[in-house]
This record gives structure tokens, sequence and C-alpha cells, in this order.
């Protein structure tokens, strides 16, 4: 990220109040916010929106000292930094990078003066969640919102014809605008339930195939957080565990926003019970949090900025995303700036890395080109492929290869991102543009998940599966480490291409991610874009980690 002079940081609070009045403000020059255009990829404006049309969206504020803020990402990360470690509470954040009061109140103030409903200020001060109508967004933005067809797909959603624009005043602490739009909607790799599979995993299975057995951890003490689109019912949960066993934690919803779907679960329920009970079959004991929010652009921002302010948990499963052409510059790097926040306090992120090889946008918009899912590529997340894995007649290891069920159960996603660069801690695998994923784990149909969802017991499988199962292994180290470890892909990329590698990881040797139709890349030794460095071998990698 650039850094950004802030000019409303240096002036006084009335005169912030004063810039937001709708007189002033109108004698401001209008200022157009750069990478706030909608993702239009292969799309055709059908009409103006209906005016009268409520539409949520969300203001992503600037945040301070960003160049200090990179820094110290890297050095609490670095054993050789006095900051390794010493992660910073949400208030700390703020104070020392977050927006101010008198920002956000300016931010709000806007709002108000241009009709805005339901206002709501994120805990960190960095979002500002809204309503309006099209025709009231329209005028406050300074742009048209249009109906747009897909000529793919046949979906239809609205958009704004252009980059938002703001008086400059405002401008000088807003980022970007999120919501506008209707474009992403957040999916979740693929669960399909099925009858059969060739040797489907359960917690005793996981445990010693992976290793996290032989860890003196149950997840006592740490808590973990899940990203949700949908609702569940708590008592699939307590059946999963009945079923294995399993002494299970408290599971907590948490509305963002006010939004829950659990009286209610939708087709994401599935995902929601995969998620939660994979990380019960290797850490039961640790705590859930459900974050549920509203699927859109705007509930994705508020969502993760909740999960920041809030510091109730240390790791974070992700499994639903969007490929970076639908979710769009904007609203990724408002999100990335979020997941930042949680990796300065300590939290760990994994993210499935999708379903459909290198085509990540398949079934968003029916594109073949080269795309990845998002967050998932986030340098501060932790992306996950998926594998076949394989077990001998004692439930141990026995190899994985790199999942590629084909069109009927689709393969490991994986490639090179658009939005971000590389960071340092992959400059031995690329110098432009991030990569992904960076591990993976069990995915594939062969040796699909068995869970209990709706009432009945089932096999699942896809990346899905493999996040939580590294969210999970994370909760165990987090335990084993007496403390949090936030973004743990420095010391998975300094393990990776260090003499101990093979003590840590799984190398995932063969198979590849292609996909429909499209060439995708090949498993080989050490890091590759199909499995990343591979899985994890409990025992090892924690005592790794742990040194």
């Amino acid at each position: 990220m650039r850094m950004r002079k802030l000019v409303a940081a240096a002036v006084p609070l009335p005169a912030l109040l004063c810039l937001s009045l709708t007189g002033v403000a109108n004698a401001d020059p209008l200022i157009s916010l750069s990478g706030n255009d909608a993702p239009l990829v292969a799309s055709a404006r059908s009409g103006d929106v209906d005016g009268a049309r409520q539409i949520t969206a969300a203001l992503s504020l600037k945040l301070h000292n960003q160049q200090a803020l990179r820094q110290f990402l890297a050095d609490v990360q670095n054993p050789a930094s006095p900051n390794y470690h010493h992660f910073l509470t949400p208030q700390q954040f703020t104070t020392a990078f977050g927006p101010t009061q008198a920002e956000a109140d300016q931010a709000v103030e806007f709002l108000k003066d241009n009709g805005a409903t339901g206002i709501t200020v994120s805990g960190n001060r960095q979002a500002v969640t809204f309503s309006g109508t099209a025709a009231q967004l329209e005028s406050a933005f300074h742009t048209g919102i249009g109906n747009y067809l897909d000529t793919v797909t046949g979906r239809t959603f609205f958009a704004n014809d252009s980059a938002p624009a703001l008086p400059k005043s405002v401008a000088s602490v807003v980022d970007s605008v999120v919501g506008l739009d209707n474009h992403a909607v957040q999916q979740h790799s693929t669960t399909e339930q099925a009858p059969h599979a060739a040797k489907a995993v359960t917690p005793d299975i996981l445990k010693k195939a992976y290793g996290t057995g032989d860890l003196s951890a149950t997840g006592a003490g740490v808590s973990v957080g899940f990203v949700e689109f949908d609702g569940y019912d708590k008592s699939d949960i307590t059946a999963y565990d009945s079923k294995y066993g399993l002494k299970g934690g408290s599971v907590t919803t948490v509305p963002v926003n006010g939004t829950s779907y659990d009286d209610s679960p939708g087709q994401g329920e599935t995902e929601v019970d995969l998620d939660v009970e994979v990380v019960h079959a290797v850490a039961a004991a640790a705590d859930s949090y459900v974050y549920e929010a509203e699927n859109s652009s705007a509930g994705e921002l508020a969502m993760y900025q909740q999960i920041a302010s809030d510091k109730k948990v240390s790791v974070v499963s992700i499994s639903w995303g969007a490929c970076e052409a639908a979710e769009g510059a904007s609203a990724a790097n408002s999100v990335d700036k979020a997941i930042a926040t949680g990796t300065a306090e300590g939290i760990s992120y994994f993210a499935a890395a999708g379903d459909d090889g290198t085509t990540d946008c398949a079934r968003q918009n029916g594109s073949k080109d080269k795309a990845v899912d998002f967050p998932a590529s986030s340098p501060n997340v932790s992306g996950v492929g998926g594998t076949q894995l394989s077990v001998d007649s004692s439930n141990g290891y026995d190899g994985e290869v790199a999942w590629n069920d084909g069109a009927s159960g689709g393969a490991g996603g994986g490639g090179t991102s658009t939005i971000f660069d590389a960071p340092s801690w992959q400059g031995k695998q690329s110098t432009t543009k991030r990569e992904v994923p960076d591990v993976s784990a069990d995915a594939a149909q062969g040796s699909a998940y068995t869970i209990v969802s709706g009432g009945q017991t089932g096999n699942v499988w896809g990346t899905s599966g493999a996040a939580p199962l590294w969210a999970g292994f994370t909760v165990l180290q987090n335990e084993v480490s007496g403390g949090p470890l936030g973004n743990l892909n420095p010391k998975f990329y300094d393990i990776g291409n260090g003499a101990q590698y093979g003590s840590g990881f799984n190398d995932v040797t063969e198979g590849n991610n292609d996909f429909n139709g499209t060439t995708g890349f090949s498993a080989g030794t050490g890091y590759d874009q199909v499995t990343g460095w591979g899985s994890f071998k409990g025992a090892g990698l924690s005592g790794l980690l742990g040194s």
C-alpha cells in the first residue's frame, strides 16, 4: 500500500465537522476514488437501477503510518526483532494506525448529510456500514448505478457505472466505497454430499495420518473463528462430537450487524457444519465463534473488521470466497486491510484456495481465464490447496497426490494473483505477484470428510475441508506455544526453503490442477502452485514452529 498524507489528521475536530457540512462540502473539488470501478467483466448494461432500491454499502477508511505498519508486520514475525510475537491489542492498533475518531465522525456526518441510514462504525473505526436508496447513493457518490447482465452466465446484478467521487475533504479519509455493486457473491468451495468415498476420513484417521495425535494438546483455552454467510443447527455439531466421542468446546454465533441465519439455514449449512466439525476432529476442546454476515461486499468487510475488533479468536477458518476478478480490487484491498489488522493482533487466517484449478472464476462468470481465489490470495492469509490422502491399514500416513477429481469433483485451486504483489517471504518463489496456495491438505472426493449436517451423516470434500483442518492444527499449535501466532506464512516459507523442510511438511510431488480444459500447474519437489509446501506433519511442524 502507498503511504498517504492524511490531511484531516492535522485538522482540529471543530474544523473537521465544519468541512462535513453540506454547503462547505459542495464547494470542495470532487476526487474520484482510484481503483473503485465496479468489476464489469463480460457484462452489458441493461438499464438504470430502480432509484428506490435499498442498497447496503460501506466506507473503508484510510489507515495511518502505513510504512510503519508494514515494518511492524514484518518485525512481529522476525525472531531477530524485539517486536517478535509482541502482538497488539485492538486498541493499540487503532491508536498507532487506525482512523481517528474525528475522521470517523467526518465520514458519518457526510453519510447523514446525504440521507444514509443504519450507519454503523466498526469497533476499530476502519469501516462505516450504511444503507440508502440507489438514488441517494448516486447523488452522494456522483455515479450512476445500473443494472448489468453477465453475458456468460446470464446472471443480473447492479453496479456503479464509474468510480465513485467524493468531496476532497471526505476523500482525504476514505480509501474506498464498497457495496455499490452486488457483482461479488461469496461462494463456498465444493461440499457436495455423497454416500461413498474410497476412504472417508474421520477424526481418528486425521489425527493418525497427520500426526496431531502426537501433540499433547486438545485446543483447550484457544478460540477459533469461522467466516460464514449462512447458518447451522448446533445439534449437528453435538451429534458429530457424540458420534466420535469428542469433548467439544462451546460453539457461539456472532451476528455481524444483526445478521444470523441459524433460525433458517440455507444451502450453505453444510459448509458451516463442515468447517466447525473438521476443527473439532483435531482440536475439539477449542471454543468456536461462528461469525455470520450478509452475503455482500459490505457484509464481508463488516465481518472481517468485527473479527479484528472483537479479538475473540486467535485462528480463523475461511471457506467462502470469490475469484479476484469478481471481488474487485477495491473490495479485496479493503478486506485485506482488515485481515492485516487481525494479523498484527496475532490472528492466523487460513482460506480455501478454491476447487476449480487455475480457473477460479469459472463458477462465478463462466470464464476459463487463469484466476485465483480471494481471500486466499491475500498475503496476510495462508491459502490452502487440496490433496488426496491415502492411509495404510492402521490409518497411518501413506502419501498424498494433488487433488484433481476432474469435472465431476473439482481440482485444487492455485495460480498467481493479479491484485497483490509478492511479499518478501515469497521472494524465492516470485518477485512479481503473490502466488497461491501456501500449503495444502486433504480435499478429494476419494478421501472425503464424514460429517453430520441437516441431521444426516454424509461425506463432503473440497478445499473447504482443507482450510479448517489447517486451522485446527494451528489451534493446537497456539496451545503448545502458549499464545497466538499471527501470519504463519513467513515461517512456512522459511521452513520450506530450509534444510528442515521434510521434518515439518509432507511434500506432495504428484498430480496437477488442470481443470475446465485449462492446463494448470504440476506438483513437484518443494513449493508448487498446486499444493504449496504440502500438508503438515503434526509433531514435526509443531516443533519447528515452536523453535
